[in-house]
């Protein structure tokens, strides 16, 4: 009965602060939503070690945006005991066919997979202007550059790879699990001068 007593007393009270609640949960819903929304617009790219751990293994390119991303560039960056090289490995040396299917650039459609090559193949290509022996390669970075959608900034990409010497054979492995993804404005702007050095 006091409680009953107590609602009745209290009615406006009771009333405002439902609406205060209601309008939190409908806030935060709406956090969510956006949140949720603007992960599916966002570009992602992985880059994946394919089949064996040797140099011979295949290097794959998938897009899981939900949108077509236009692969631009594929940076190769090659930490060595003598120092630092980096190159760009967009097209395919001696390669055979069409123009198309000389470069490792063009549309990668949602959920498509590309070979890029073997790593081996990906390493002498970042050599071939250095002195450097492949056995000196202590590890390697593939940058993938490219446009999505609307975006006024290139999106990318970045896996680093570590290399070890065990029995004469040379392993592979990733330095991380997954694909860094490059999205803030600050590096988005940086792949601008990355771009420069494929032109």
């Amino acid at each position: 009965m006091d409680l009953l007593r107590w609602i009745s007393g209290h009615g406006q009270l009771i009333s405002a602060l439902t609406g205060v609640g209601m309008l939190m949960v409908w806030v935060i819903y709406l956090q969510v939503f956006i949140s949720s929304y603007r992960r599916q617009l966002r570009a992602t790219l992985l880059i994946a070690r394919g089949v064996g751990d040797g140099l011979e293994a295949r290097c794959f390119l998938s897009n899981m945006s939900s949108g077509p991303v236009y692969v631009q560039s594929v940076i190769i960056t090659l930490e060595t005991t003598d120092g630092t090289v980096i190159r760009p490995a967009t097209d395919i040396q001696d390669g055979e066919g069409s123009p198309i299917e000389r470069t490792r650039q063009g549309p990668l459609q949602p959920g498509d997979i590309r070979d890029i090559g073997s790593f081996r193949s990906l390493i002498c290509h970042a050599l071939e202007a250095a002195d450097d022996d492949p056995e000196m390669v202590q590890a390697m970075v593939i940058e993938i550059l490219g446009v999505y959608g609307s975006e006024d900034l290139p999106v990318g990409a970045r896996r680093r790879f570590i290399l070890t010497k065990t029995q004469g054979r040379i392993r592979l492995r990733g330095d991380t699990i997954e694909t860094q993804q490059i999205r803030e404005r600050r590096e988005r702007r940086r792949l601008i001068s990355e771009l420069g050095r494929d032109q």
